[in-house]
């Protein structure tokens, strides 16, 4: 049983790594064997497709990610503070591993059908969505208060997301990866952070506010 579990763990760890290096079209689970050291079918007995593998790969930690959606809201900040939390917090994970901004770029937003898989299973399942329930509740709460103008919670989300996966993608070349001087690095990402901030913060602030 210890033996079944190892081979199971070192095919998601092998996976993973392959994925985030070669994308998901680009990895067979051929080579995924290969470098794990067992058979195809050792794969597909464990995981059946190579999309259900791809899916246990990375559903815990997307399920970390939408987690931190709660902390914020369980702190006494206000709403914008909390705002600048959680984009902070996904800057963080960005710059741990200079591969998962293009990976969620090519495999998560850029591919219709996984994005559909990953609302139904993390923003619309009851099981996995408490967090972001308690999200859609703050930006409820905060629109009734008329601290903020009439915004969809998912659509903020999104605005969240992209503007900080854009932040990595599009830097000057080695900025946002180890390729250039580390206090370099770190300026431009932290100047980055707080545009990022300045214009979702802004974008949501009622107008009277600004």
């Amino acid at each position: 049983m210890e033996k079944n579990q190892n081979i199971e763990k070192r095919i998601l760890w092998v996976a993973e790594r392959l994925f985030l290096e070669k994308g998901f079209s680009g990895t067979s689970t051929t080579e995924i064997a290969k470098a794990v050291g067992c058979n195809q079918a050792l794969i597909h007995y464990y995981f059946r497709t190579k999309e259900k593998l791809f899916w246990d790969v990375f559903t815990p930690k997307m399920e970390h990610v939408l987690d931190y959606l709660d902390a914020p809201f369980q702190e006494g900040e206000d709403f914008f503070e909390r705002i600048q939390n959680v984009i902070d917090f996904y800057f963080g994970i960005l710059e741990l591993d200079s591969r998962l901004a293009p990976f969620i770029v090519n495999e998560l937003i850029m591919h219709p059908a996984r994005w559909d898989v990953f609302r139904n299973r993390f923003l619309r399942d009851e099981r996995r969505s408490g967090a972001f329930k308690k999200f859609e509740k703050a930006v409820a709460d905060e629109i009734e208060k008329g601290t903020i103008r009439e915004v969809l919670p998912i659509d903020l989300l999104m605005d969240i997301m992209s503007l900080t996966v854009s932040s990595f993608i599009v830097a000057p070349r080695g900025y946002a990866l180890n390729e250039c001087d580390s206090t370099a690095r770190k300026e431009y990402l932290e100047r980055r952070k707080a545009d990022v901030i300045g214009l979702v913060v802004n974008g949501i602030r009622r107008q009277q506010d600004i």
